[in-house]
């Protein structure tokens, strides 16, 4: 509190004491301060504790100029589960389409469509989707400063009119890299082995772009990342996922089992059902 003494011209600060205004400001001030770390305490509870179960659909779009867009990844991710895989030519029921590829959902009904196929298929009730377009893969793994895979076997590739070689071991993948490596589809198992690489890649991915070494890069990296993506979840509800996954991990990381038939002369992937049923059961039900 501030006096003044009159005899000495001399302003005198008495400690321990307030003024009224001083009073005043403190009612309001503590109640303010109380409901923000209310309300903080809430989002950290919301972001962090495993109350319902989030899965979010991560699926990479093929869309090129002129051509009906198809999904080229499909991949079912529960925060504090696993991640399960389904092949682009499962053979399955497209409501209000019919039997056809799983890709073909997206095609004539984009996401929502291609979620509630997923839903019938696997009997699991879904909340979210992300579509990831291709071509920005690169801008998000630059953005990231690389990121850094074991490849299996050397990768020889064509993408968009480049020749892009990748050799076998630990890599530190730039941008065009990263999509060559999610993308090809040589080797004896084809498709089938691309799923595994995009796995690994969106595992990696997840852990990388929220390691603490990565910190100074997180900002261009979120920009990168939201300019190439297409989302049903608001920002709190994608850093509730983004949260819950880095503290919990990546479970088991399966593929949707069957085998592949040709069936009036095209290839398709024919579901197990018993099979996929357990398969779910441990990734993300």
């Amino acid at each position: 509190m501030l006096h003044y003494n009159g005899a000495m011209g001399m302003k005198v600060y008495k400690a321990g004491r307030q003024s009224p205004d001083g009073k005043g400001r403190g009612r309001v001030l503590r109640p303010l301060l109380l409901l923000l770390l209310v309300l903080l305490a809430l989002i950290l509870v919301y972001l962090i504790l495993p109350f319902g179960g989030q899965r979010v659909v991560l699926l990479g779009s093929d869309a090129r100029a002129g051509e009906a867009s198809r999904s080229d990844t499909i991949v079912v991710t529960k925060a504090g589960g696993g991640m399960l895989a389904v092949p682009r030519d499962t053979l399955v029921y497209i409501p209000g389409v019919g039997e056809d590829k799983i890709n073909a959902a997206f095609a004539s009904g984009g996401p929502d469509l291609t979620v509630e196929t997923l839903e019938d298929l696997t009997g699991v009730r879904m909340n979210d989707y992300i579509v990831v377009h291709f071509g920005g893969v690169e801008e998000m793994v630059d953005a990231l400063g690389g990121i850094t895979l074991e490849v299996d076997h050397p990768i020889r590739v064509g993408i968009d009119g480049r020749r892009v070689y990748i050799p076998a071991g630990t890599q530190t993948l730039n941008g065009p890299q990263a999509l060559a490596y999610v993308r090809y589809r040589g080797g004896p198992t084809a498709d089938i082995g691309r799923i595994g690489r995009q796995q690994k890649f969106l595992r990696e991915l997840a852990s990388e772009s929220t390691s603490l070494t990565k910190l100074p890069r997180l900002p261009a990296t979120i920009r990168a990342t939201w300019r190439n993506i297409d989302t049903n979840m608001n920002p709190l509800e994608a850093a509730r996922f983004a949260v819950r996954t880095r503290l919990s991990g990546i479970g088991d990381a399966e593929l949707y089992p069957g085998t592949p038939q040709y069936i009036g002369g095209i290839s398709y992937w024919v579901p197990d059902k018993e099979a996929g049923d357990k398969v779910v059961a441990q990734t993300i039900e």
